[in-house]
């Protein structure tokens, strides 16, 4: 179909073919060609390269590493400076093209040698070896002064990037600073001292302000505070404070307080801890000089306002703020002749600062909540959340000097200087022979007030009133912000003269009951809940707080120190009337969204009188200064109007029964706590009704293995379980169950055994104390699972409670403290170590009392305890072992020491316990008591039994009735024969228990009941009727006599 191709066609083909695959061939070729050519090109280049650089390494080693010798007289002799000069700059190249590559140790060798052999020079005798040859060089000046500034810009680079992790970092960072300390100095510059003239000094002075110009341009100040604390968290802050300061403060001079120099030198320098200190304690020749030029009252001029600071600030974070603080007080108090002089811009300084930290404070706890961020806890201000940058707890020494700094904000120089700046006019008439002088500066100004009554609207007005408001004001906030300062301070404001009586005249001076009725007009008047007058009442009720805590019973009872027993009697009765209103009133309150709760909770004025009242009620409780229902509020005493309340759920009666159970009597209380169980057992009944195929109430207990079994059996079981009934079948020694009805008595004696057993103090759980209380015994921890035997306790004491069972054992006050959900009580456990530990009481007794200084003692927030033959060491603060303990924080030492050994090293035991309890009884219920009235719901009434009310709950049974005669006899015998421990055993062979029930013998389940049985048997002739009820009671009493029985189930004497 298609012609065939001629021979002369398919030979062009080939030939073709062949021609594009020479071509390729060429192709190829070629490129191999050039591809060797770039190829030995790019290795010849590395390979010159690479020579060039080892030539110049080799060079540059030669003539810098001998300038790294720890010891300068071993430097090697300087070079002519012209000579030099190529060098310098062939360093500068090599460093900064090997920088990028990597930062070997040769580099890092090379670079201190190199800003060594910069800093011989500078200070060299001879201007022909001088660094400084080549600004005298026409030539050279140019070239000289590029140099120069590329070399200050490496080395705030090094300053800035290097992270003192070896010995080497370390060299570097002081070589760099003394390099800028020299290189800004012409008074160091050795060669030109001899010919120095008025032309050249100005000359050389201009040189060293443009390379300050120069710094301060490239972060000068910024740099030096991160290598600061980078020096402070290694300790090394002396070795480089002289030149640090030195830069600092030339930079500033040579801006002659340019504002924003000040506010750069506020934001970085000022926010360097102790730096005001540490320049003070050096005698800096510089730091003399600014402070002659007025330095602190520039600052002032910009911190008092507050709008100013509120921008400055902008960026500083709440520990920076913290250190800025202690270095403005520490500039204040080097001279106080300057500070008598700004004393009322300092005041405004202080208060715009601490503003600031408060809104840190409350920014970073709410972020904290949205974010879940972890804190940090810092010991001047707690725990701070959220992301900080200050330095927090590596160096406790620099921590230690920063509270050095804020003490003479409470010292009694400054307090007393605060109120001489009082006005001195006053409504209050003068004598007429003149003002009487009055060596007391603080009770002088309260006097003027104490001649008429103070109302309501000059508590608003008066000047001299708002003036001492405002002094209180300040040291409120310096409580609320050092919250781990707390008890310096409060402990430094209750030594100053007269303070604490000035302050609670001054509030006795207000009106009946402290000024009650003036100051809930006020209160319910500002709706935003601040006053000035609200700050005193602050500051009174934390001196008050403080004195609770650390007053011993000698101390508050006996001596009544700073307040008598009445005094604090009547400013109780202030406070749980005043607590009571503010509930009151905000529960009334409906103009606003925000629920009561909530904002009762966001006021610090209602929690910081609030834990006050709380506070002394526990004091109160344990040793009682106040009447007969002192605690009480008429509104509250009808308790049927309050049940009801209750019953209905109104929101005002149960915050107030939360906050202030103890306005409502014990016995009411213990009946909303019945209240309380019966509706959770109906609750839960119901639940168990549903699963009741599923749930097992019943339990086999061996005599034998009591507590083991008990353990085995109820530990892991739902909390429905416990809350429910529970019966209990016990197994005797020959393996046979015992036959019983339990009806409650049996699970009663279940109940009061494992408890005996498990509180036993040879069982290793619990130890006793000299008062033959119990609590958690340290070495617990070596029982096998100890913890969970914890739990398995506080579940049985929880049901106990739960059900009315009352138990024959005592716990220690502190360790029932701890099943009360009191939050920030801060409650002092020294007393509680009179029993616990006598030595270390008297140990501790005798450091609050002694009168020398406390640092002789060689004391630190540390004890060594031996631990199974073993001296261990354990910090009752975070590195407490490397803090010594001073008479100004002596006070804190003695409270962290008793929480120590109440609390800390049981922790773990107390919490597992509590956990346990709370299975069952609920906080809310629990928090309706205090310490003693829990003790009283666990072990019953203490007091002796009251024969009349068990004679009026009585039921008679089998011919039996109050008249019979053997009943008589039964009643005579009681109130004549038995004493009172015998009437215990009594009570305690009909009810398996020797206490009466909390609310009488009417509300024993089932009744008190005795019954008539027949007998054949008769008494022999002379037996009394005392003498077979002693045999009942009586110990190893063997005889055939038919004596009385009983069944403690049914509560039944037969």
């Amino acid at each position: 179909m298609f012609p065939k191709k001629s021979q002369t066609d398919l030979n062009k083909n080939v030939f073709l073919h062949n021609l594009d695959e020479a071509r390729e061939a060429r192709r190829r070729e070629k490129q191999m060609q050039q591809a060797t050519i770039i190829i030995q090109k790019t290795v010849r280049g590395y390979l010159v390269r690479k020579k060039y650089r080892d030539y110049r390494k080799n060079e540059l080693n030669q003539l810098f590493l001998g300038f790294t010798d720890p010891n300068p007289q071993k430097y090697p002799s300087l070079q002519l400076a012209s000579t030099m000069f190529t060098h310098l700059q062939h360093f500068l190249l090599y460093y900064n093209r090997m920088k990028v590559k990597s930062n070997s140790i040769d580099l890092q060798q090379l670079l201190l040698g190199f800003i060594n052999y910069s800093s011989t020079s500078l200070i060299a005798d001879d201007i022909k070896y001088s660094h400084l040859a080549g600004f005298f060089n026409r030539d050279l000046n140019a070239q000289w002064m590029k140099l120069n500034q590329d070399l200050l810009i490496i080395i705030l680079k090094v300053l800035e990037t290097t992270e003192l992790t070896t010995n080497d970092d370390i060299k570097i960072i002081i070589g760099s600073l003394n390099y800028l300390y020299l290189i800004t100095d012409c008074q160091s510059w050795k060669a030109l001292q001899k010919n120095m003239n008025e032309l050249l000094l100005r000359t050389m002075l201009a040189l060293n302000r443009s390379y300050l110009i120069h710094l301060g341009q490239h972060n000068l100040l910024k740099i030096l505070k991160i290598v600061m604390i980078r020096c402070m968290h290694r300790r090394l802050e002396t070795s480089i404070i002289h030149h640090v300061a030195t830069l600092v403060f030339k930079l500033l001079l040579n801006s002659e307080f340019n504002r924003t120099h000040l506010i750069l030198f506020s934001q970085t320098i000022l926010t360097i801890p102790t730096f005001i200190t540490m320049c003070h304690e050096n005698s800096h020749q510089l730091f003399q000089m600014i402070c002659q030029k007025d330095l602190f009252n520039h600052l002032i001029c910009i911190y008092s306002i507050k709008e100013t600071f509120v921008n400055l600030s902008e960026n500083i974070d709440i520990i920076e703020l913290c250190y800025m603080l202690g270095n403005i007080v520490a500039l204040a108090s080097i001279d106080q002749n300057q500070l008598e002089a700004m004393k009322q811009p300092f005041i405004h300084c202080l208060f715009n600062i601490l503003d600031a930290s408060r809104q840190r404070q409350t920014t970073n706890s709410q972020n904290s909540k949205q974010t879940k961020t972890t804190s940090v806890w810092h010991p001047i201000i707690g725990h701070v959340r959220g992301k900080t940058t200050g330095i927090t707890v590596s160096n406790q020494e620099i921590v230690q000097r920063v509270i050095v700094q804020y003490k003479f904000l409470w010292s009694k120089s400054f307090v007393n200087m605060l109120f001489e700046s009082i006005p001195t006019t006053s409504s209050a008439s003068q004598s007429a022979s003149g003002p009487k002088k009055e060596t007391n500066i603080i009770r002088a100004k309260f006097e003027k007030l104490f001649h008429s009554k103070t109302s309501t609207d000059k508590l608003t007005t008066d000047e001299l009133t708002q003036s001492i408001c405002r002094i209180t004001t300040l040291y409120q906030k310096l409580v609320q912000i050092l919250t781990e300062l707390r008890l310096q301070i409060l402990c430094a404001l209750s030594l100053q003269d007269s303070l604490i009586s000035s302050l609670w005249q001054f509030l006795n001076n207000i009106g009946p009951t402290c000024g009650l009725k003036e100051l809930l007009k006020i209160y319910e008047m500002n709706k935003e809940h601040y006053h000035p007058i609200f700050d005193l009442l602050q500051l009174f009720s934390n001196l008050c707080s403080y004195l609770a805590t650390v007053l011993d019973e000698e101390e508050m009872y006996k001596e009544q120190k700073y307040l008598s027993l009445e005094s604090w009697s009547q400013f109780t009765l202030f406070l749980n009337q005043f607590v009571y209103r503010l509930i009151r009133i905000e529960y009334e309150r409906t103009t606003t969204s925000t629920s009561p709760k909530l904002r009762l909770e966001n006021n610090q004025l209602y929690k910081t009188l609030h834990q006050l009242l709380i506070l002394l009620h526990e004091r109160n409780s344990r040793k009682s200064f106040t009447p007969d229902s002192h605690w009480l509020i008429r509104e509250a005493k009808s308790s049927s109007s309050f049940m009801a309340d209750l019953e209905r759920d109104d929101s005002c009666a149960l915050y107030l029964l939360e906050q202030i159970p103890h306005i409502l009597t014990f016995k009411d209380r213990v009946k909303i706590l019945q209240m309380f169980i019966e509706h959770d057992k109906e609750k839960e009944c119901n639940e168990v009704s549903s699963l009741r195929h599923h749930m097992k109430n019943y339990y086999e207990i061996h005599r034998t293995n009591l507590f083991g079994d008990a353990f085995q059996a109820l530990q892991n079981v739902p909390s429905t379980i416990w809350k429910n009934t529970i019966r209990i079948s016990f197994i005797n020694q020959q393996g046979l169950a015992e036959a019983g009805i339990d009806q409650n008595g049996i699970f009663k004696e279940f109940v009061q055994e494992v408890t005996r057993q498990a509180f036993d103090p040879a069982f290793n759980l619990f130890k006793v104390t000299e008062n033959r209380t119990l609590y958690p015994s340290p070495m617990s921890d070596r029982t096998e699972n100890y913890l969970y035997l914890f739990n398995f306790n506080g579940k049985i004491l929880g049901k106990a409670v739960y059900e009315q069972i009352v138990l024959d054992i005592e716990l220690a006050p502190f360790f029932l403290r701890h099943l009360i959900s009191r939050k920030n009580l801060n409650y002092s456990c020294f007393d509680d170590l009179m029993f616990l530990d006598r030595d270390l009481y008297n140990n501790l007794n005798f450091v609050k009392h002694y009168d020398g200084d406390v640092s002789s003692l060689a004391l630190t927030y540390s004890i060594d305890e031996d631990v199974l033959g073993e001296m261990v060491t354990y910090d009752i603060i975070p590195c407490g072992r490397h803090i010594n303990v001073t008479n100004d924080d002596k006070i804190v030492y003695i409270h962290r020491m008793s929480v120590y050994r109440t609390y800390t090293r049981i922790k773990n035991q107390i919490k597992m316990f509590t956990e346990g309890f709370k299975t069952l009884m609920k906080p809310e219920w629990i928090n309706m008591f205090s310490v003693p009235e829990l003790q009283q719901l666990i072990s019953g009434e203490s007091s002796d039994i009251d024969l009349e009310d068990l004679k009026s709950n009585i039921v008679y049974q089998g011919g039996y009735h109050r008249t019979h005669p053997v009943i008589k006899w039964l009643w005579q015998t009681l109130e004549q024969d038995f004493s009172r421990e015998e009437r215990a055993l009594f009570l305690r062979f009909v009810t398996s228990s020797s206490r009466a029930p909390l609310l009488g013998f009417r509300s024993l389940n089932p009744p008190f009941t005795i019954r008539y049985l027949e007998s054949s048997e008769r008494g022999e002739e002379g037996d009394s009727l005392g003498r077979i009820f002693r045999n009942m009671v009586t110990i190893n009493r063997t005889s055939s006599e038919r004596l009385p029985s009983s069944s403690t189930c049914f509560n039944l004497l037969k």
